[in-house]
């Protein structure tokens, strides 16, 4: 290990980089931080390397976790992240891993969270046992944990969660209704929105049913900006596009896949999906595609790719 830093030391700085920016931040930190150098410390203090972090690896066909093993994990907890935490902006972090990386340090640059393998249940835990940048609720929470209802609400309301701004959702397991909801309660700054789920909602709620309970039911995203449900189940394009299921407002870029917007929009002439989609400001269609009248005049507002 110490030859070969001796070598990467005889490098110039130019292409140390070109060669730190071909490899993983999760690789360049875990291998180099703490080593003797300080050339090459300052080089992976960098923010290129520290403020996107990914402890996610697509592998057979399903996400999973690098954090694999204890010692990795507590190099990240206890040594790595303690010292970059004020350049990290973007973590994507696989359930099994989440509390241990967002409890490691406060991250008051944090942007962008990317949540892979999680449900419902473990969303739950995730928010009670996330530390706030503010302190207090790690402490709220083992006062009341006989009551763990009224305690999750509580610490949504207050939770200091709205300073991310954007959230990427991927499970191999249904995403329910409730579910938006927390999300939305727990984020309610967020402007951007990314969804990957191909299983069909379980407890799927009627039209009807979700009309009657509008005002309850409803989940409201005020700040979104950006929705990307291009590779979900057509039960998540009624989630969103449904205006009595989800409410936002106008200039929003949505990207979807076409043959399930046809789909769900009953080939452009659904009702129920007809105030939302006249909500969106661009489009960004996948797949085959056919620029009907149809399609534009239910897209009034919209810019369509």
């Amino acid at each position: 290990m110490e030859c070969s830093c001796v070598e990467l030391n005889d490098l110039p700085d130019e292409i140390l980089l070109i060669i730190f920016k071909k490899l993983d931040n999760f690789d360049i930190l875990y291998s180099f931080h703490g080593i003797k150098s300080k050339r090459l410390n300052k080089i992976i203090h960098d923010p290129i390397f520290t403020s996107n972090l990914n402890f996610v690896k697509w592998s057979a066909n399903k996400f999973h976790n690098k954090l694999t093993s204890n010692f990795a994990l507590n190099r990240f907890r206890l040594q790595i992240l303690p010292d970059i935490s004020m350049k990290v902006k973007w973590f994507y972090l696989e359930s099994s891993s989440a509390k241990n990386i967002l409890r490691a340090a406060d991250y008051p640059n944090l942007y962008g969270l990317g949540l892979y393998n999680i449900n419902e249940r473990q969303l739950d835990v995730f928010l009670l046992n996330w530390r706030p940048l503010s302190g207090p609720i790690s402490t709220r929470s083992k006062k009341k944990e006989e009551d763990r209802g009224n305690t999750t609400k509580k610490i949504i309301k207050s939770i200091v969660q709205q300073y991310v701004r954007f959230i990427s959702l991927y499970d191999e397991y249904p995403f329910e209704h409730e579910f938006f909801i927390k999300i939305s309660q727990s984020f309610p700054f967020m402007e951007r929105l990314s969804l990957i789920n191909h299983q069909s909602q379980i407890h799927k709620q009627s039209y009807k049913l979700t009309n009657h309970n509008f005002n309850s039911t409803i989940v409201k995203y005020n700040y979104l900006i950006t929705l990307d449900i291009e590779e979900v189940h057509d039960d998540y394009i009624e989630e969103f596009l449904f205006n009595t299921k989800t409410y936002f407002h106008n200039n929003i870029v949505m990207s979807i896949n076409y043959k399930s917007l046809e789909r769900v929009t009953r080939n452009f002439t659904r009702d129920v999906t007809r105030i939302n989609c006249a909500k969106i400001n661009e489009i960004f269609l996948s797949g085959e595609k056919h620029y009907s009248n149809s399609l534009r005049d239910y897209f009034p507002c919209a810019i369509i790719h």
